[in-house]
């Protein structure tokens, strides 16, 4: 994908994200940034886990595309509600500068304390694991896909990569056999996308994967299930 600008845009739901004109495509649903999010990433994702997980202490996620840390941030929020302890490894092939950042505006959403973690989480040093909190961990690394290296087994992966449309490469066949391999049995793979060929290649690498409610202005989105051993 080749390098866009970025400007700010207030979605329904109040919450800020960016906009590449160049592309038509947005960070986040223009629906609402942070409803998208928690209804994708943390309600059919971290929490639908930890239903099937009742007496885990521990969750390693992998988020395809860290973009602005939302989804980061969120996760971060949810660690410390639930005594969860997380490791959040995440890849961005095209990390935002500070200006671009500072663009996204999220301070203005958010209160004080919550600001101070997200740029926490914004501003971690790259290819290092940051003790956030005492309840998350997390190791951004700027690379491709096809160069990522996993080091442990993962429980959730978030895969929240711009749509086919901008970056038509990140959604093939090729792409997903090396997070599933690497996933743990009755580990959880969201993603807001409803792409049938995606499920069906999810299908094939052995999860059982199907369509879930989507979040506002979305009717569908995948969630796929590692079966147990």
């Amino acid at each position: 994908m080749k390098k866009a600008k970025k400007s700010h845009f207030l979605t329904a739901d109040g919450s800020p994200t960016l906009y590449m004109e160049q592309f038509d495509e947005y960070y986040h649903s223009k629906h609402g940034a942070v409803q998208e999010a928690m209804h994708v990433y943390l309600g059919m994702g971290f929490d639908y886990w930890r239903s099937l997980n009742p007496e885990a202490t521990h969750c390693h996620i992998f988020e395809m595309g860290f973009g602005t840390g939302l989804n980061a941030f969120l996760t971060a929020k949810a660690a410390s509600e639930t005594g969860i302890h997380i490791c959040y490894d995440t890849i961005e092939a095209y990390p935002l500068s500070t200006i671009e950042m500072n663009e996204a505006n999220y301070v203005s959403f958010l209160e004080e304390e919550e600001s101070l973690l997200f740029n926490q989480i914004q501003h971690a040093t790259w290819e290092e694991e940051i003790s956030i909190t005492p309840f998350f961990k997390l190791k951004k690394m700027h690379c491709l896909l096809e160069n990522y290296c996993p080091s442990i087994k993962t429980d959730l992966i978030y895969y929240d990569a711009f749509g086919a449309r901008a970056q038509p490469e990140i959604w093939t066949d090729d792409c997903f056999p090396i997070l599933t391999e690497n996933m743990n049995p009755g580990g959880l793979f969201v993603t807001y996308a409803a792409i049938g060929s995606v499920r069906r290649a999810l299908l094939r690498l052995g999860l059982v994967t199907g369509l879930v409610p989507g979040p506002p202005g979305k009717r569908e989105m995948i969630r796929g299930h590692k079966p147990l051993l």
